[in-house]
């Protein structure tokens, strides 16, 4: 599951790096600026209409929060190797109800953006990335919501503690996911190509 989830998240990296770079008919930057076929079939305008990209410090945040609730998983599964159950299931369940947090801040992020997915390349590629961050949460709240019941029915303990394990290996995966997104949104957002290619559409003879 780990490997062929970090083979998704790579093409998500790479698209976004792609559009950052070439930035095509200009349609990267700035989101919102709605770029008429005139203008994307001549030339791109000298002053574009001042749009404004995504708040670097909720994606960051919201890193934070999930790296949180993976320390959490981690605490729940050592203690079930030491044979402590009650700090199993304190970790899993504290584990679950910060992923819910997460996935409520990321929910609003979202809602927030001063732009829509039409809005050129950049729009669609950070929405993009907060779509692939709302499918890892539902996915963490799921196996941390599963982690924490097996505990309370002690299906999950000191002789039976793998499945503990391969939720922290794999959160600890998504926490690494949410980081390439915040480094992306935070380090490659004006495109470095101010002289883009520009592509005319077919139009009928």
């Amino acid at each position: 599951m780990i490997v062929a989830d970090v083979a998704g998240t790579i093409a998500l990296v790479i698209s976004y790096t792609y559009l950052w770079s070439l930035n095509v008919n200009g349609g990267w930057a700035p989101p919102g600026s709605s770029l008429t076929a005139e203008q994307t079939n001549s030339s791109i305008p000298s002053t574009p209409p001042v749009a404004s990209f995504a708040a670097e410090g909720p994606f960051w945040a919201i890193f934070l929060v999930v790296v949180l609730a993976t320390a959490l998983m981690w605490f729940g599964y050592r203690s079930a190797r030491r044979g402590n159950q009650a700090g199993l299931i304190l970790g899993a369940g504290l584990s679950f109800l910060v992923t819910v947090a997460a996935l409520v801040f990321q929910w609003i992020q979202i809602s927030t953006f001063p732009f829509g997915a039409g809005d050129g390349s950049y729009a669609s590629a950070v929405l993009l990335l907060c779509a692939s961050n709302i499918f890892h949460l539902f996915l963490l709240i799921f196996i941390g919501m599963g982690i924490f019941m097996r505990a309370r029915k002690g299906l999950i303990d000191k002789t039976n503690w793998y499945q503990a394990q391969a939720a922290s290996y794999y959160m600890t995966w998504v926490s690494v996911a949410f980081i390439l997104g915040a480094i992306l949104t935070t380090f490659l957002v004006v495109s470095p190509n101010t002289d883009p290619a520009i592509f005319g559409t077919f139009t009928q003879q």
